[in-house]
């Protein structure tokens, strides 16, 4: 009795192809909030690179009665310059004819739609940048610094209310919706439902509710809009540190 010979897929090895997907994978998503929250203006041409804003400091409250024919003393107004200098941020990638005409995909489509994405990430991170460089910080559990930051020190509904209070005392200017805004990142959002203050007010307010008015946002109470965004980098300090911004 003779051998049966078998023919294996190497045996034919040549005449296979790889099948491609027409379907394209999805890219990671990333929430870009920051820019929502700035005033945004343009600068002409031709009027160099640096922007000043003037502020006038406020006049002092004057409890003391005048009398009569006489005037009272003159008071000088002071006034600041708040300077920028804006950054040129700006990505190349080179293609072909080849490169255009023989993928099975839509090369060109796909890359502008990376481009248009990569410039809104990159644009968030340098609001973020200027954030983070403020002085204004507070810290959960009263900590001096950040190097002092354990792990269950997370952000509590109670500490926001506290900021909030600070920003209303010193007259800071809520939205136009009337409201502050928060910016904090999903694992600051998952500790903050842990806290049954928050929870119940989220709840009470609906999740992504109707009344949504800025992108990202998840609830809003006592004057505040929480908002997610998972654009916002951590501070590698102790502890792995998720910052948010009031």
């Amino acid at each position: 009795m003779s051998d049966v010979l078998t023919t294996t897929a190497a045996g034919v090895a040549a005449d296979l192809q790889t099948y491609f997907s027409k379907k394209l994978q999805r890219q990671a998503k990333f929430e870009t909030v920051l820019d929502q929250f700035g005033y945004i203006e343009k600068i002409p041409s031709a009027s160099s690179k640096t922007i000043s804003f003037t502020k006038y400091a406020d006049l002092a409250v004057t409890t003391t009665a005048l009398t009569e024919g006489v005037a009272p003393d003159s008071v000088a107004l002071s006034s600041s310059a708040i300077t920028a200098v804006i950054d040129q941020l700006g990505f190349v990638i080179k293609l072909t004819d080849l490169a255009e005409l023989t993928p099975k995909h839509p090369v060109v489509q796909k890359t502008l739609e990376l481009l248009g994405t990569q410039a809104a990430r990159s644009r968030d991170a340098k609001i973020e940048t200027v954030l983070a460089a403020g002085t204004n910080v507070s810290l959960p559990a009263g900590r001096a610094a950040r190097v002092n930051i354990v792990a269950g020190d997370i952000l509590t509904f109670a500490q926001v209310m506290t900021a909030v209070a600070g920003l209303r005392t010193n007259g800071a200017t809520e939205f136009e919706d009337g409201n502050f805004v928060c910016a904090i990142s999903p694992t600051t959002e998952m500790n903050l439902m842990k806290d049954s203050a928050f929870r119940d007010a989220a709840i009470r307010n609906g999740l992504g509710n109707k009344s949504e008015m800025y992108k990202g946002q998840i609830a809003t109470y006592a004057g505040v809009r929480f908002v997610r965004t998972n654009s916002i980098p951590t501070i590698t300090s102790t502890v792995t540190v998720y910052p948010s911004y009031l």
